[in-house]
């Protein structure tokens, strides 16, 4: 969504300057931290951290660094040799030395995550008070699913093996075509490409999944045969997760696949815990959207959590208007318009996002953890869309469009749900809002 993440890093002094500069060029804006720095100012949300390791002191020298600048548990990655940081320590770790290109789509995903599971479990403490309690989740116990493809090997027994051990399920695609279908069958945790001779082919496996919304999100682990600088950048380019080299033994091949998996699995619970805050009496049953007093609560708690630096988040006010004239449609055929972009309006914000219809051509969307670019971001791509929709009128032969009004509206310090509310609504009336033709 075009959003700027801030990051904070600690490590050795010669090699932490050099990662900032990188993932600054990657608009990730980087604090160094060290382990003797003051605590950081309040009032700002730190999307994560890196922790560049040599030893068992750094990782623990890097916690406590990050302790002292943020009163929230930050997504922690560490960046160092194999075996330094367990999965119940740190989020995840990547293997020294790992591009500033990997480091930042690590740090994107484990954000993302994060973010999904702090809004899952305050949207649900508001959900208890309009549904039947809190509601419930069945945490996801299965063993963890993996995909192998490309052609068998003395290295794809030995990963079968080990992953095998730790109580992995693991199935075999010799073929991209039976890789496919495996993939349009049931989910998998993580899926391992043999890129070993077959470099392109495994790239457009991994592509391919990038483009597709189920499969978006599953990761992605390259078995190459050769590491360099340009073999890197492209397999990041193209979505991969994470490449395991030839050195690599069963052990890390281990860990580095199953904290992907562990991974994947949060996201889906964080997922199902969002899905299942939609109760019938949170939600619009003509949008699909929640109701706009349900809303309103969920923005009232977002706000007293935000008063504790928790965390942050932005409203758009979206209003649509019709056509004047011959153009203009009926009522009928205005309304069917209207629950039409609700629908592609739920569909067109992410899972922790929540949005409501609060009058006949108004509707506001909360977004978490969202900055000014990525508002704007979001209100072009809604616009983007439903510019490519014909609305159908009394007459099927002649359809209509939108006009798609939008303002970013930014929270203020001390601010209710209600007035904030009120301030959205009149905010689409203000000359700098975004107009789109659709």
């Amino acid at each position: 969504m075009g959003r700027s993440l801030d990051v904070l890093v600690f490590g050795l002094s010669g090699r932490v300057d050099g990662l900032a500069e990188q993932l600054g060029r990657l608009a990730l804006n980087c604090r160094i931290v060290r382990a003797d720095s003051p605590p950081a100012r309040r009032h700002h949300y730190w999307a994560g951290g890196v922790i560049l390791a040599e030893c068992e002191n750094d990782i623990d020298d890097g916690l406590r660094a990050f302790a002292r600048f943020s009163d929230q548990a930050l997504p922690i990655l560490v960046v160092g040799p194999a075996g330094l940081a367990p999965r119940d320590t740190v989020d995840a770790w990547l293997r020294d030395p790992a591009p500033a290109v990997q480091i930042a789509a690590r740090l994107r995903a484990l954000f993302r995550l994060h973010a999904m599971e702090i809004v899952a479990a305050r949207r649900a403490e508001v959900t208890a008070l309009y549904g039947r309690g809190r509601p419930q989740v069945d945490r996801q116990d299965t063993p963890p699913s993996i995909l192998y493809v490309g052609d068998a090997s003395p290295r794809f027994m030995g990963l079968q093996h080990v992953l095998e051990q730790a109580g992995a399920d693991v199935v075999a695609a010799f073929s991209s075509y039976s890789a496919f279908d495996y993939l349009h069958e049931r989910p998998f945790d993580a899926v391992v490409l043999n890129a070993t001779g077959k470099r392109e082919i495994a790239f457009t496996i991994s592509s391919a999944m990038r483009r597709n919304a189920r499969l978006y999100h599953t990761p992605v682990v390259l078995l190459a045969d050769r590491v360099d600088a340009q073999t890197s950048d492209e397999a990041f380019a193209r979505g991969v997760s994470d490449i395991l080299e030839p050195s690599a033994g069963d052990a890390e091949l281990r860990e580095r696949i199953l904290t992907l998996t562990e991974e994947r699995k949060r996201r889906r619970q964080a997922k199902a815990a969002l899905d299942a805050c939609r109760d019938p009496r949170t939600l619009d049953i003509e949008t699909g959207l929640f109701n706009s007093g349900f809303l309103v609560s969920h923005i009232q708690d977002l706000l007293n959590v935000s008063a504790r630096d928790e965390l942050s988040f932005a409203l758009i006010a979206l209003q649509i208007m019709l056509p004047e004239g011959r153009e203009r449609p009926d009522d009928a055929s205005a309304e069917k318009a209207r629950r039409q972009f609700a629908a592609m309006l739920r569909h067109l914000l992410r899972t922790e996002d929540a949005a409501a219809r609060f009058s006949s051509d108004v509707f506001l969307a909360v977004l978490p953890f969202t900055d000014a670019p990525g508002i704007d971001c979001v209100a072009s791509r809604i616009a983007a869309i439903a510019e490519c929709t014909a609305f159908e009128s009394e007459d099927p032969l002649h359809p209509f469009r939108l006009t798609v009004r939008a303002a970013p509206v930014p929270v203020r310090t001390g601010e209710t749900a209600e007035t904030l509310v009120e301030r959205a609504i009149r905010a689409l009336q203000s000359p700098a809002q975004i107009v789109a033709q659709a």
